[in-house]
């Protein structure tokens, strides 16, 4: 491989991944579903237009997940009222039981990742890789 940023954010991302998925499958969960849980947990009932726009994913990956938790007991649907083919998303009781576990992984989790890294750095570094990856046109200045 060559020496390109890309590639190590890559192998970075998936690394993250894998091991985030081992831990939530102590509690019975899918990397992504722990994100809505806390999504929920702090907005409570939303739509799930509004979590997908929230959690930057496209619906139907939304609708697969909710499904999933709901099969579950983690989480509940209802028609709205206004507009009937908006569905609203909330947490049940057996969830909110769930945060402090995603609580407790997420650490777990960010002290094997960041084990002799400078944290508030490497945040600064990836909201600025974020803001640039944003951007409508997509382009970026190139500094090397």
């Amino acid at each position: 491989m060559d020496d390109r940023i890309t590639f190590e954010l890559l192998q970075a991302a998936r690394a993250y991944r894998v091991r985030s998925a081992k831990l939530l499958a102590r509690v019975g969960l899918y990397p992504g579903q722990d994100a809505l849980l806390k999504l929920l947990d702090e907005r409570g009932r939303m739509t799930m237009g509004g979590a997908a726009s929230a959690l930057s994913i496209q619906p139907p990956t939304v609708t697969k997940m909710v499904n999933r938790l709901a099969a579950a007991g983690l989480v509940q649907t209802a028609v709205m009222d206004r507009d009937r083919r908006k569905i609203s998303i909330s947490m049940t009781d057996a969830a909110r039981e769930k945060i402090d576990q995603i609580d407790s992984i997420w650490n777990e989790l960010e002290l094997e990742a960041l084990n002799d890294i400078e944290a508030e750095s490497l945040r600064r570094q990836l909201s600025a890789i974020a803001r640039n990856l944003s951007k409508p046109n997509g382009k970026a200045q190139h500094s090397a």
